[in-house]
């Protein structure tokens, strides 16, 4: 029988009340066991430092963690994007806002296309980060350097995403989604990063002073 197509049945039933929660984790673990041959006696999936029952599991972990933070993304570089008094930043923060919000409901759709649900909704660092971006107070430059002080660089931010992506054998949907969130990452990384230094370039005062 087609995978998709048990995959389907199963969440048919599930969502319909006739297979329990227990059960329906079951039936998609044993499909998963079945796809990658795994040891049907002692199941499991080592990814992200975590040893997680399969590889859905792990995939809706990560789902989970990044949800959280594509969300505080959208909220904070929204709410900057409002203040914003730099020319030309403002164009890119709305679209690093839009962008992590797609991601987010990218994520949603993907969790519970496999059965799952994310829980995660903002974090305590993301509702510091909106209370600081939000605020007018503080410049536009002092906060760039903020955010780039804290982001990865480029080449790193992708990193982990694209390992896990790398270990995935079966939800190749999955698989593209994190591929393609990461790609946006590094983008968004780069961005900040290039724009940050051709404002510090322009204004060495204003940058030394942040600095300070």
């Amino acid at each position: 029988m087609n995978r998709d197509f048990e995959v389907r049945q199963l969440l048919r039933a599930y969502r319909s009340g006739i297979l329990g929660e227990a059960a329906f984790e079951e039936e998609m673990h044993r499909l998963e066991r079945e796809d990658v041959g795994g040891d049907v006696q002692n199941p499991k999936f080592e990814a992200l430092g975590q040893v997680y029952r399969s590889e859905r599991d792990a995939v809706l972990s990560l789902f989970d963690h990044l949800h959280a933070t594509q969300i505080d993304a959208a909220l904070a570089f929204a709410k900057w994007a409002v203040v914003c008094r730099t020319p030309g930043l403002r164009a890119g923060l709305v679209l690093i806002a839009e962008r992590s919000g797609s991601h987010a409901r990218a994520l949603e759709r993907r969790a519970r296309e496999i059965g799952g649900q994310l829980h995660s909704l903002t974090t305590e660092h993301g509702s510091k980060l909106v209370e600081v971006l939000a605020s007018p107070d503080i410049s536009d430059l002092d906060k760039l350097m903020g955010v780039v002080n804290f982001i990865p660089t480029p080449r790193e931010v992708a990193g982990p995403i694209l390992n896990f992506v790398s270990m995935l054998k079966w939800d190749v949907e999955s698989k593209q989604i994190l591929r393609l969130i990461a790609n946006d990452e590094v983008s968004t990384a780069a961005w900040l990063h290039d724009t940050c230094a051709a404002l510090t370039g322009q204004r060495p005062k204003q940058a030394a002073n942040a600095g300070s």
